[in-house]
């Protein structure tokens, strides 16, 4: 079977970045193909809504008829078994990499229609990992709540039940002396980051393991 993991963060290494890469060799270790790709390498757009995809006579009716560098990742997706999306919350919502990719993965699919299903090419195993440098008792009060019940809800409209996985009250910075961040409880943050990241990476890996099985 094959994953895909997307990364919608700018930095490859950081609290996404690494927790994907961890999802994705528990999803190896399982016995699955798994890739990992990061959005920042490549060079594309989101939707320009010209509704070739919902055209039932054209040649691109239920495909993005966009061709860039994103182009081979939707294939990707669109053959994969498991797909995994992850994106850090800026200002409260997925970042601009993570929401152009959605708009062009999603509606490809989507119909306008009651009666008739979805274009999504089979039922697939999928994920939404979210991290944040808010607490999750914070979750609401920020609106990041209803963001994830949207994107989970058409993940799951538009393939098969969908796992959120949440990484709360990240560590944003390697060094923090470096910048002005009095809002923050510094070595609060620190301390959690050395107790709990671990304990979330293998969350992490435990969650490519149930996708690729």
């Amino acid at each position: 079977m094959k994953l895909l993991a997307i990364n919608g963060s700018p930095r490859k290494n950081m609290n996404t970045g690494r927790l994907l890469d961890h999802l994705v060799k528990g999803a190896a270790s399982a016995g699955a193909e798994a890739e990992l790709i990061h959005l920042r390498d490549l060079n594309y757009k989101g939707c320009i809504s010209c509704f070739h995809c919902k055209d039932p006579k054209g040649k691109h009716y239920g495909r993005c008829a966009i061709r860039d560098e994103l182009t081979p990742v939707l294939q990707k997706a669109h053959e994969a078994d498991a797909l995994a999306l992850g994106s850090p919350f800026y200002f409260s919502i997925e970042t601009s990499y993570m929401r152009a990719c959605m708009e062009r993965l999603w509606f490809q699919y989507y119909l306008y229609s009651t009666l008739k299903p979805p274009l999504s090419p089979r039922k697939k195993a999928t994920a939404l990992v979210y991290t944040m440098n808010v607490r999750e008792a914070d979750i609401p009060a920020f609106g990041k709540d209803r963001v994830i019940n949207i994107a989970k809800g058409v993940m799951e409209h538009l393939f098969a039940p969908c796992e959120v996985f949440l990484c709360t009250d990240t560590k944003q910075f390697r060094d923090y002396s470096r910048y002005e961040v009095d809002y923050f409880d510094v070595p609060a943050k620190l301390k959690r980051h050395e107790e709990v990241f671990p304990v979330d990476l293998e969350r992490a890996a435990e969650l490519g393991k149930r996708l690729a099985g």
